[in-house]
């Protein structure tokens, strides 16, 4: 118990700074960011040197079968303020807005409570995502593929589409509750309904207007997969030469003006959300990330494991936030 008490939490951006250092450090030793074929193999063959690692043969299959789909990227760590925390002390945010209003997500109940909180003070409970990956015994002996590899990770992307169905499930509820607030210095339903069949940059702009009128601007588009594709239709009046000779030469819209642009299967389609910099909306608190245990079962010849995170949500400025509904 001491030990699990002495872990904190590592946000996600140290990852992504290992990573970098990993490249330096192969950079600054051979000149290259990637390693040769001599050099995987020779890893290759440290890993397999382990004849007692039931998962000696993971990695044999230098080429893997073919994808079945794109890799999700989750966007909860781009929307809220990510916070690692130190066990042991209370999960308190203060809020600074005259309704003193936030909006939490109870993740044991699966719902979201909207709350005047009085001294400014939130206290957010923290909820568990976890998922059970399983593959059978054999199959790391009669695929050449990692196997194992490839199951953590479809379960890592399993977590993160949990996460954004739950910030979707908050954006929602905030966006309806402080919108028709008895309270709210500028009441009204935060909504704009688009009823050209697609959406376009009229009614984008009508949305940020409703955000600018509070004293904040708005900095990130969230779009269903479908929806993204609207941005496409747009008339070369309305986007300019440069903007169509990009999407013609093969790049990806993900910034449109003063707006960063994520899409993910997780927002609803008809749907398209607009949040302010994740400093100005809310926080996602964490204890710890993606810890992993492993969880056979002898009985069945399956080996498992469990992946699991104790995080929270909680928007604490709900005045940034708009949305664009189509019929």
């Amino acid at each position: 118990m001491s030990a699990l008490m002495q872990r904190t939490a590592k946000p996600s951006d140290d990852y992504v700074q290992d990573v970098l250092k990993s490249q330096a450090k192969l950079r600054e030793a051979t000149g290259r960011t990637k390693a040769t074929q001599s050099e995987k193999k020779r890893r290759l063959a440290t890993v397999l040197s382990d004849k007692d690692n039931y998962m000696r043969r993971l990695g044999q299959g230098m080429i893997g079968p073919v994808q079945l789909k794109l890799r999700y990227q989750g966007m909860t760590r781009n929307i809220l303020l990510e916070d690692p925390l130190t066990p042991g002390i209370p999960v308190e945010y203060d809020i600074l807005d005259e309704l003193g209003q936030a909006y939490i997500m109870h993740g044991n109940e699966g719902e979201v409570r909207v709350t005047p909180f009085e001294g400014k003070k939130a206290p957010v409970r923290l909820f568990r995502i976890a998922t059970f990956p399983q593959i059978k015994k054999e199959d790391l002996y009669y695929l050449r593929v990692n196997i194992v590899e490839y199951v953590q990770d479809e379960s890592k992307q399993a977590i993160m589409k949990q996460e954004d169905s739950r910030l979707l499930t908050l954006i929602e509820a905030a966006i309806t509750d402080y919108g028709t607030n008895a309270n709210n210095l500028f009441p009204g339903v935060q909504t704009i309904n688009e009823l050209s069949g697609y959406v376009t940059p009229e009614s984008l702009y009508d949305a940020v207007a409703l955000i600018d009128r509070r004293e904040l601007e708005a900095k990130r588009l969230l779009f269903s997969p479908v929806d993204y594709r609207d941005l496409y239709k747009w008339d070369i009046n309305e986007t300019g030469f440069a903007f169509k000779d990009r999407v013609v030469a093969g790049e990806k819209i993900v910034e449109f003006g003063e707006f960063q642009i994520q899409r993910s299967i997780q927002v609803p389609n008809g749907t398209v959300y607009l949040t302010p910099a994740p400093e100005f909306l809310g926080v996602f608190p964490l204890m710890y990330s993606l810890d992993v245990e492993e969880n056979p079962t002898p009985e069945k010849f399956h080996k498992g494991w469990v992946m699991d995170e104790l995080v929270g949500m909680a928007i604490l400025n709900p005045r940034g936030l708009a949305k664009i509904v189509k019929p």
